[in-house]
């Protein structure tokens, strides 16, 4: 099951050979680290692009986070859960 969330968080993120890899964001108020990349793809909104990623945490968790490249802005779209 999943929860939308749809707010924007801080993430820490490498932008390296053309690829986008974000390594920690912050959601109230607790640090989340990156463990795995389990999805990722793009869609096109006009005249930008929005890169979405299936985050897998170090802590087990899952979630949704989408970066949008004109806005610069990353967003946090969904919580999964049992």
């Amino acid at each position: 099951m999943y929860t939308a969330i749809n707010r924007k968080v801080q993430v820490v993120a490498l932008f390296q050979n053309g690829k986008i890899i974000p390594k920690i964001f912050k959601w109230q108020s607790r640090d989340y680290k990156v463990h795995e990349i389990s999805l990722y793809y793009t869609e096109r909104d006009g005249k930008s692009i929005n890169h979405y990623f299936g985050i897998l945490t170090s802590d087990g968790n899952v979630f949704k986070l989408s970066f949008n490249n004109l806005s610069l802005i990353w967003i946090l779209q969904e919580v999964w859960s049992e």
